[in-house]
Formats: C-alpha cells, sequence, structure tokens
C-alpha cells in the first residue's frame, strides 16, 4: 500500500511538472537588465495594457505578413507606426481597442508602400488622431489615395517633415528623422523606401529605432550624418523586412543592436545573409512571421514576448 501511494505521488508530481511546460511552451520570453539573460513564460506583472502605467513604455509588433505595424503606449498616451496593408487596419484597431485605447496622440506612416500605408484609411476613419507625421512626398497607388481622402474627411492636417522633430510621448522621448531631401536620384525606380522616416524612442536609458523600408542609399547618408554613432540601441526593428543590402553591415556595426526586431512572414522570409550578419553582431533576432511580439521597457531592464 505503501508503495502504491508513493507511486501515485510520483506521477502526481510529474503530471504537474509537465502541465507547467506545455503553460510556456506557448510563449517566447526574454527579459535584459544589463547584461542578456533569459527567461520563459509571462507573468501576471507583465499583463500590462495600453501604457496605463507611468513607468513603463510597452511596444506591441503585429503579426500581419511581410508588412509593418507597430504601436507604443506610454504613460497613457498611444502612438503607431505604420498601419500594414489594407486588410490590416482592422487588426491594429482591434489591438489598439483590445488595450482600451480611444484615441490615437501620434500617428507615423514610415512611407507610402502598401504595407506600410494600406490599414491606415480604416484606423483614421474609425478611431480620433491628434497629430500625423509624414514624408514630404505624394505617394501613388489606391491605398495612398484613400489614406488622404480619410485625413481630409476627418479634418487632420498632417504634418509633412522635412526636418526632424521631438517630442515626449508619456516619459518617452521620440525623435522622428526625415531624409536629408526627397529628390530621386537619376536613372533610380523604386526609390520611396529611402524617403522612410526613421523613429528613435528613448526610455529609461534604453533606445528602439525603428528604420521602416531604408535601403543601402538611406542608411549610408543616415549613418554619415554622424549622429547614428550615439544611438547604439537595445532594439532595432530591421529594414525593409530584413531584405539583404550591403549597408547592412555598417549598420549593425554601429548601432550594435541587442534585439533585433524583423517584420517577415512565412512566404516572404528574412534573407538569411541578414539573419547570419545580425547573429555575427550578437543580436537576439525574433520575426513576426512567428507571432506578435511584445516589449516592455522600464527602469528594470526590458523584457520581449512572442507568441
Amino acid at each position: 500500500m505503501k508503495n502504491y501511494r508513493r507511486r501515485i505521488k510520483f506521477l502526481a508530481a510529474w503530471m504537474l511538472i509537465l502541465l507547467q511546460i506545455f503553460a510556456l511552451a506557448g510563449c517566447r520570453g526574454i527579459t535584459e537588465s544589463g547584461d542578456k539573460t533569459g527567461s520563459a513564460g509571462e507573468t501576471e506583472s507583465s499583463e500590462l495594457t495600453g501604457g496605463q502605467s507611468g513607468d513603463i513604455l510597452q511596444v506591441q509588433v503585429l503579426k500581419i505578413g511581410k508588412a509593418d505595424a507597430i504601436l507604443l503606449f506610454c504613460g497613457g498616451r498611444t502612438m503607431v507606426i505604420d498601419c500594414g496593408e489594407e486588410e490590416d487596419g482592422q487588426e491594429v484597431l482591434d489591438s489598439l481597442q483590445g488595450k482600451g485605447v480611444a484615441e490615437i496622440d501620434v500617428l507615423i506612416i514610415t512611407h507610402f508602400d502598401k504595407d506600410h500605408v494600406g490599414g491606415a484609411d480604416t484606423v483614421v476613419e474609425e478611431m480620433p488622431v491628434k497629430r500625423v507625421l509624414l514624408p514630404a512626398y505624394t505617394g501613388s497607388g489606391t491605398e495612398y489615395a484613400d489614406f488622404m481622402a480619410a485625413l481630409e474627411n476627418a479634418g487632420l492636417e498632417p504634418e509633412n517633415l522635412q526636418e526632424p522633430v521631438q517630442f515626449p510621448l508619456g516619459d518617452a522621448s521620440v525623435l522622428v528623422e526625415p531624409p536629408a531631401s526627397y529628390e530621386i536620384p537619376a536613372g533610380a525606380q523604386e526609390y520611396d523606401n529611402n524617403f522612410s522616416l526613421i523613429t528613435t524612442v528613448e526610455y529609461s536609458g534604453q533606445q528602439m529605432i525603428f528604420t521602416g523600408d531604408i535601403e543601402k542609399q538611406r542608411i549610408q547618408e543616415w549613418l554619415a550624418q554622424g549622429e547614428a554613432e550615439q544611438k547604439t540601441c537595445t532594439v532595432l526593428k530591421v529594414p525593409h523586412h530584413g531584405v539583404y543590402n550591403t549597408a547592412l553591415e555598417d549598420l549593425f556595426r554601429t548601432l550594435q543592436p541587442s534585439y533585433a526586431i524583423i517584420c517577415d512572414s512565412k512566404k516572404n522570409p528574412a534573407d538569411d545573409r541578414t539573419l547570419e550578419l545580425l547573429h555575427q553582431y550578437g543580436a537576439d533576432c525574433l520575426q513576426t512571421r512567428n507571432g506578435d511580439i511584445t516589449i516592455l521597457c522600464s527602469n528594470k531592464g526590458i523584457e520581449i514576448h512572442q507568441k
């Protein structure tokens, strides 16, 4: 009888361990505070919503295929960087409303390709927006036209950036940098990517840099300005969905990102050469092809979760 009871207790203990493992398997978590350390699973203290806490910056990068939609919350303020393709606008709204957000403080559209501006008309039509920051060039395509019409209908006058702008988002500091020029070089085609706005968010000593779809020419221009030397960052949103170009090595070497976020999909994954470079420079890489990415930044460090 005693042996039988021991077996029952032994089996019960193993069942509890297995249940805990299964519960954690669906979520990838990384915690940084100074040096890199790893921990799996989300804790109850990490369930922060809509920037309601004044001592945390929360960033959510949505899994919407090879497209960008990034939501930032800090001190009760909300900022959105890009809105994916046309069919992604409702998902952006659902994510915002799910966090109790009723108004967007700042909407940034990095450039006017359909996988960045496509869902923006839906967002503007369905949710109040206080401020809109755009690059200072004229886009093409129905997605751009629909977005501009939505802005007009909402009575919104966008700021078309010719110079950098800086502003607070709660306790975070935001810097948005346009290109030095919106002129298309002679013979160049499909140059919109290099007009992308670059957004740097600083909070509690940590820097996150969101680079839109900048390519070789814009990367070289930005690095040549010298200010990037001051921007070694904790989190880098890798340009152009991880498509490789020869300037990426200079970018990664200069910024030395601890974490790299790539907005890609299983159908259109990041280039292997880009992933190899990130590994070479010691960055932990997370791709939206594997799920939504949530970043939590406080004075205790950074947590990154994916599920």
